[in-house]
């Protein structure tokens, strides 16, 4: 049996990336769906959140395992799986445990692999640069 791939993700590339588009109403289409990434508010950080979002067209394929990964610059900051019944959303906040994770002028990219099937669904590239300003 074949399984089809429809999206092949890139090779992850190291340090800030400025020639990326900001993280502000950015949209990736494919023929399957979309990635949507924009900022949020987090108390006095206007760009205190990133908010990552991937959405599968064929809401039939929806459900089930997503396994991602979160990079900064290139570098990993988590890789985890999670196991949704929507499409796969989340907050990326600048703030964890006390410090910064990512900074104005960051590349922020998150990698995103969800079998449904035979269809195997692979974030396209959505890499894009932390704004210094929310507007």
């Amino acid at each position: 049996m074949a399984l089809a791939i429809l999206m092949i993700t890139s090779v992850q590339a190291s340090g800030p990336a400025h020639a990326y588009q900001p993280c502000t109403n950015y949209r990736v289409t494919t023929n399957w769906g979309r990635v949507e990434v924009d900022t949020r508010p987090s108390g006095a950080d206007s760009i205190g959140n990133i908010a990552w979002a991937m959405f599968i067209n064929d809401i039939s394929h929806v459900p089930g395992r997503y396994d991602y990964q979160i990079l900064i610059n290139g570098q990993s900051l988590l890789t985890r799986e999670i196991y949704k019944d929507d499409n796969l959303h989340m907050t990326i906040p600048r703030n964890q445990n006390g410090r910064n994770v990512y900074d104005s002028g960051d590349e922020i990219q998150v990698i995103v692999s969800h079998a449904a099937g035979k269809v195997l669904y692979v974030t396209p590239i959505n890499r894009c640069t932390v704004p210094y300003s929310a507007g």
